[in-house]
């Protein structure tokens, strides 16, 4: 059972990291029309909703140390994410600093990697 969700979560979560790249290509490269331009980040808004609430149900399978790990990873990724937000807003503000122009389009995946950091972090606690 374990095994059959920890599928669908890859599998809804590739999906969506093969579709994201792809449309922010799309929509940074070509001309679209507004009504083209919504749908495509309609579909990514819809993929990421059915990807965390799938995840969000997978919890209730894991025992208590899964949790403590879940809940630990996704406490140091928030941190993270704070911190280079703060780091990148103060930055933004320094004049001349070429951040001005940063596009936090290509700061997503980060919030991704802190997440995995944080995995990372709490298995090596927990073993």
């Amino acid at each position: 059972m374990k095994e059959k969700v920890n599928m669908k979560n890859i599998f809804w979560a590739l999906i969506f990291a093969v579709c994201f790249p792809i449309s922010v290509f799309y929509l940074s490269e070509y001309s679209l029309s507004v009504p083209i331009a919504l749908l495509i980040v309609a579909i990514n808004a819809l993929l990421f909703g059915v990807y965390a609430f799938k995840q969000m149900q997978s919890v209730k399978s894991l025992d208590e140390v899964q949790i403590r790990i879940q809940l630990e990873a996704v406490s140091i990724a928030f941190v993270l994410s704070l911190l280079l937000i703060m780091v990148l807003g103060m930055l933004g503000l320094v004049k001349d600093s070429g951040l001005d122009n940063l596009n936090y389009l290509y700061v997503f995946p980060l919030f991704f990697l802190f997440y995995f950091v944080g995995l990372f972090i709490s298995k090596r606690k927990y073993r």
